[in-house]
């Protein structure tokens, strides 16, 4: 047997993935049916799913239950090692980010999110929900929670066109010097699946946050519910002779990177 020689699925993949990088299948189209695949490449349904899986694997398409492979768009990478918002990653990803304001309001305590932002449990808290666009395709749902004192700054600034980032540290001064993410996976409920265009109980990505200023004070709290099917993240650790003798406080983290499906 030749040495250059590919399993059926491999040919198939191949001869797809040269297809859409030729442009005949555009990001969003949906490829042929199996069952259409398969009368045409004259092979079994399981070797059609083969090539298939493949080209999911390497990001080029991706599968919707009961609709079939559709084309994926190009991913784009850029670090998120350092503490970004969301304008500043899709800028540095080559989109255009805008926002849509749901609501800006005052609310009563909540005493979870107090806890997390070092408040007394009788402090009232702004509570501001945006949806987050990339080219003017949802992709988030942010719910975010200030202090009075912070969230009051925003009712009059246009959070359309800018972030909460820009306006705390350009406007008014106030640096944010860190925070701490969690990623967690979680179902979109009634509300997040209206304003992304998804059906309730979908799966969406779940970041919280909880971003400070000078003095470790909290400045807010965040709850970010993406849409898998435009953005997923991916880690790289370190392993190398440095760190060898050290594993029990684990890969030093070398690149964290959320990766856009325009």
């Amino acid at each position: 047997m030749s040495s250059n020689y590919k399993p059926r699925y491999e040919q198939i993949s191949d001869q797809l993935r040269s297809e859409i990088s030729d442009q005949r299948f555009e990001p969003g189209d949906k490829l042929p049916s199996e069952k259409r695949l398969c009368e045409y490449f004259d092979v079994s349904r399981v070797t059609v799913r083969q090539a298939l899986q493949q080209l999911e694997h390497q990001g080029l398409v991706y599968r919707k239950q009961g609709l079939g492979a559709f084309v994926s768009e190009e991913k784009v990478h850029h670090p998120l090692v350092q503490l970004t918002d969301f304008s500043e990653d899709m800028k540095r990803a080559g989109y255009t980010s805008t926002s849509k304001l749901i609501s800006l309001k005052k609310v009563g305590p909540i005493a979870e999110i107090n806890t997390i932002l070092e408040l007394t449990n009788d402090n009232p808290l702004i509570q501001i929900d945006r949806v987050r666009l990339a080219n003017n395709r949802p992709i988030a749902v942010d719910k975010t929670w200030l202090p009075a004192s912070y969230g009051q700054l925003l009712f009059d600034e246009n959070l359309t066109t800018q972030t909460i980032y820009q306006v705390l540290e350009e406007k008014f001064n106030i640096p944010i010097t860190g925070g701490r993410y969690k990623i967690t996976a979680t179902i979109a409920d009634e509300y997040i699946a209206l304003h992304l265009g998804m059906q309730k109980g979908d799966a969406v990505l779940e970041i919280d946050r909880c971003s400070k200023t000078i003095g470790e004070k909290k400045i807010y709290f965040q709850k970010r519910y993406n849409n898998p099917e435009f953005i997923a993240y991916e880690l790289e650790l370190s392993r190398n002779e440095e760190h060898k003798t050290s594993f029990k406080d684990g890969f030093p983290l070398k690149e964290f990177t959320p990766k856009f499906y325009q």
